[in-house]
């Protein structure tokens, strides 16, 4: 994106003098609709403050050589079009990834409905498109890393760098102090209410920073206290490792929500996983494309068939990520036996109970034996395969329930 130079003076209320790289421009009006009178000519701007939805038109028009010579100073004064009432509501645009319905949504998230849309069409065009692609795109990218969740598995004698976490408290600025003006120096009581305005700021700002030295102080103690975790976990300490497994998998970028907890046996050599994957039926299915022409965005919805395969994909590829970071972040580690399960309701008594999907058992040793640095080519479900593998599934993904080892 290209940046302008712009400085702007003011000479009165509602006119303004814009200094920049290309000379010097006058603009009048208000916030969201105003003039500009420059070298290219007149242009009328309006906008929808808070939204980055903007429209310009240029409002004078091009002199011809008749027009030059009867009048050098001949312009339109043609006015900047007036936005809709229902514009300055517009705060947020969403799109259903499903339908591929647009929706517009004021500041308390209410849909403003089709008016709405209409009026981002006509006045913020290429705004809104701009928008609707960033939502395809991360619709796309999320579609992609479900698939390739298990290309992120690190090897076995890898174990994860401590990545401390930035402190991001803004340090307190010290206070602009007045400056006593020649009355201060002729009239004591001017010149003690100066010294008392001073002495407050200097007591605010010595709250503030004292406030803000202690806050500092108590993170870096436990971004030391994580620091020493990492350190002694290399080392084999087991409730080191649990907490650096547990610190580790939450830095993950996981594509779909998911719930896992795990045990490790008190000699650390065997670590239990339990893994509650997303239900298919919650499970996204469409692709998605913005309109070559117009406004709005297609949706290819998989086939019953792609959907579970995709599905397969993700719960195996899962599972192979998840062992992976057990034995890089747990170096003792000789075992993992891996569990993953899913919800689903009983029709004989309408509870919810789990059901197994698959069920893992892997030694340190048969793990080592996969080729990390080529994971492109290796298929998660044939992974899983090689080991001691409890899992009835068809080859289109459709699942039966399994006694996790």
């Amino acid at each position: 994106m290209a940046f302008r130079f712009r400085r702007t003076v003011s000479i009165f209320p509602g006119f303004r003098l814009n200094l920049g790289k290309r000379g010097v421009s006058v603009s009048a009006g208000m916030r969201g609709a105003n003039v500009t009178l420059g070298r290219n000519g007149l242009y009328g701007n309006a906008g929808i403050p808070g939204t980055g939805f903007s429209y310009r038109e240029k409002l004078s028009k091009p002199n011809t050589a008749a027009g030059r010579a009867g009048s050098r100073n001949a312009r339109s004064t043609k006015p900047a079009p007036a936005l809709p009432p229902i514009a300055e509501k517009i705060a947020q645009v969403q799109l259903n990834t499903k339908t591929g319905d647009i929706t517009i949504l004021d500041a308390n998230g209410d849909d403003l409905g089709d008016e709405a849309i209409e009026v981002a069409k006509t006045y913020a065009r290429e705004d809104l498109e701009n928008t609707l692609q960033q939502h395809v795109d991360n619709h796309n990218r999320m579609m992609a890393q479900i698939s390739d969740i298990h290309l992120g598995t690190p090897p076995p004698h890898t174990f994860p760098t401590f990545v401390p976490t930035p402190f991001e408290i803004t340090e307190p600025k010290p206070p602009g102090l007045r400056k006593p003006d020649w009355l201060a120096y002729l009239c004591p009581a001017r010149r003690r209410a100066f010294s008392d305005s001073n002495e407050q700021k200097r007591n605010q700002y010595r709250q503030l920073r004292e406030q803000w030295e202690n806050e500092k102080r108590s993170f870096e103690q436990v971004e030391s206290e994580r620091e020493n975790l990492y350190r002694n976990a290399r080392l084999g300490d087991v409730a080191a490792m649990e907490s650096v497994l547990d610190d580790h998998m939450q830095d993950i970028d996981w594509p779909q929500d998911t719930e896992l907890s795990f045990e490790l046996s008190d000699d650390g050599k065997a670590l239990m996983l339990d893994v509650d994957l997303p239900e298919i039926e919650d499970f996204p299915t469409t692709e998605l494309r913005t309109y070559k022409r117009g406004v709005g965005v297609s949706v290819n919805e998989l086939s019953d068939t792609a959907s579970r395969k995709l599905y397969m994909a993700h719960v195996h590829g899962m599972g192979v990520r998840l062992m992976g970071e057990c034995f890089s972040c747990a170096p003792s580690v000789e075992r993992v036996i891996l569990s993953a399960f899913t919800q689903v309701s009983n029709a004989a008594t309408g509870g919810v109970e789990d059901k197994y999907l698959y069920s893992v058992k892997v030694s340190r040793e048969a793990w080592g034996r996969i080729h990390f640095g080529n994971l492109e080519a290796v298929d998660p479900v044939e992974v899983l395969a090689a080991f001691d593998l409890r899992r009835d599934m068809t080859k289109t993904g459709i699942f039966r329930a399994v006694e996790p080892w």
